[in-house]
């Protein structure tokens, strides 16, 4: 009788941990999936200069790393003051999409828009970043270290779709800038 019942519970957890495996393997399939399809959208837009396009990007692959995305306005004819999104009501991004170098205008523009929402709208506003599918000159890299204002380019964001999606993408330095 003994032996019934022990067989009879391992084969209960048995079952469990198929169950568990399988659910564990599927969730991981659909974010492969997800990344993939995340992934193949960022490879079509690097540099074409529709900026509507990366702010939409953006908003799925922030999204899809944790963050709630707002857009400032709700209307494309309205004046953002250079703030595209802003993430958990704590971080302003402006989202660049050109093939050549960003300048320091962008550095400035965030960080002057920053100050604007946190004062109209978004009181938690601390952070600004400008997120770019190309690089910076060194003026705007000079500008963004005085300003506190973060820098991300197209490796650092095709960094984060190789490494999988998360939150800390944001914070994380680059070490040679």
């Amino acid at each position: 009788m003994d032996n019934t019942l022990f067989y009879l519970a391992l084969f209960v957890l048995l079952i469990i941990s198929v169950i568990v495996l399988s659910i564990v393997v599927a969730n991981s399939f659909r974010k492969s999936r997800s990344l993939r399809k995340i992934r193949d959208w960022f490879d079509k837009i690097p540099g074409n200069g529709d900026g509507t396009q990366f702010e939409d990007f953006l908003e799925v692959f922030l999204s899809k790393s944790g963050w709630k995305v707002e857009k400032p306005t709700n209307s494309t004819n309205t004046a953002d003051f250079g703030v595209d999104l802003i993430l958990d009501g704590k971080i302003a991004v402006q989202a660049k999409n050109y093939s050549k170098d960003i300048s320091n205008d962008a550095v400035q523009q965030i960080f002057a828009g920053k100050e604007y929402w946190k004062n109209n709208g978004f009181p938690r506003l601390r952070y600004a970043v400008v997120i770019s599918t190309s690089s910076f000159t060194k003026a705007a890299i000079k500008q963004a270290k005085a300003t506190g204002v973060i820098l991300k380019d197209g490796d650092d964001i095709k960094e984060a779709l190789n490494r999988g999606l998360s939150k800390n993408w944001i914070f994380k330095m680059k070490e040679d800038l």
